[in-house]
């Protein structure tokens, strides 16, 4: 996306629905528009500006989809390589974010259509679920994680160990979805050619480390700097590759969404739902997740429950589902081309159940 997402705005519908959102509280509540910058989480949004920005970094060196496709060589039958690519996804997804680990396997599994028989946007529906699931384990997963994980000021490593039993569960499942849906033929893989640019692929990784450690030290502005000035001097590609209208999207949902739980119909509504309850800001967490997808729903769950279990449990099963549920949902629908709306829901709605049951029972009865 990057510079040239700015130019397509209009084509952005989540962005422009979060705009058509704000002009319409604006209008309902004139007098709150000099509290914008107060209601924006800008330590959040520092935070993700420079992941976006070295993320991009690493994708854009091509090094990880090489490493990617060096893996899938030796991978022989159809199930074995949804299980690996769906890994692949998850893993990328706890330190990358769930939306670049997507930018990374959607091309590499674009690149197997012409081996299988199989349409790979059932793999892509897979790939979507691991990235969701997996970017449940670290605070810098995914930009729900990374606001709830500033909210609170916990420990990088107490927040990984927390979500832990969640991810195992999930990812658990998954692979037994992965069984249930797929057969064991024999495939033969087809190599596709990835530029490598070394340098960017280490000094981004390098960058990543010292950024994390930052993070988790508060001290996110001092190394920003130093790092946008580098990239800018040897890479500046990769500012123009950065995705800069996800990041104004964030900051219209945390304008949008404290103005919504500032309605009094909301805020009753809410309210009127035992919030004291655990069980109950999970439930709320992955219903409002549907309706509103999980970032926005991590937003507006913050504003009335201090749960903050409950709340990242929640907003993480919640990804799965609806299209709308995760940004990365609709990501991976854009990046298709063609029709997979039906089987995205058939296998994602199945999941998002399952999971649900599933993690009520065991961790929060």
């Amino acid at each position: 996306m990057g510079f040239d997402a700015l130019k397509n705005i209009k084509q952005d519908y989540v962005f422009v629905s979060l705009f058509l959102l704000l002009l319409s509280l604006s209008i309902l509540k004139p007098t709150k528009l000099k509290y914008y910058p107060e209601y924006v989480d800008w330590r959040t949004i520092s935070a993700l500006f420079g992941l976006l920005i070295i993320t991009t970094g690493i994708k854009e060196s091509g090094y990880l989809q090489r490493a990617s496709q060096r893996l899938l060589r030796n991978v022989k039958s159809e199930r074995g390589l949804i299980i690996t690519l769906v890994i692949i996804a998850a893993l990328l997804s706890t330190i990358l974010t769930n939306d670049v680990a997507l930018f990374i396997v959607l091309p590499l599994t674009l690149s197997l259509q012409e081996m299988l028989s199989n349409d790979v946007k059932n793999f892509i529906v897979f790939e979507v679920m691991a990235v969701n699931a997996g970017s449940a384990l670290t605070p810098i997963g995914n930009p729900q994680n990374l606001y709830l994980w500033h909210s609170w000021g916990i420990p990088f490593l107490s927040f990984v160990i927390t979500m832990l039993p969640l991810v195992t569960l999930l990812l658990l499942l998954l692979i037994l979805f992965v069984f249930l849906n797929f057969r064991n033929e024999k495939v033969e893989y087809v190599d596709v050619e990835y530029t490598i640019n070394k340098n960017l692929a280490l000094l981004s990784l390098i960058f990543l480390a010292i950024f994390v450690v930052a993070l988790e030290l508060k001290i996110t502005i001092f190394v920003l700097i130093p790092i946008c000035a580098i990239y800018i001097a040897v890479f500046r590609d990769v500012f123009k590759k950065t995705d800069w209208l996800l990041l104004l999207t964030f900051i219209l949902m945390f304008i949008d969404f404290h103005l919504i739980s500032e309605l009094k119909i909301v805020s009753n509504a809410i309210k009127s739902l035992n919030l004291t309850n655990t069980s109950n800001v999970f439930i709320l967490s992955i219903v409002s997740s549907q309706i509103v997808s999980n970032v926005p729903a991590s937003i507006l769950m913050s504003k009335f429950s201090h749960n903050w279990f409950a709340i990242t449990y929640g907003v993480n099963v919640g990804g799965n589902g609806l299209l709308m549920a995760s940004l990365a949902n609709v990501i991976a629908f854009r990046s298709v081309k063609g029709k997979m709306l039906i089987d995205f829901h058939k296998f994602s709605i199945a999941y998002l159940i399952s999971s649900t049951v599933l993690v009520y029972f065991l961790l929060f009865k």
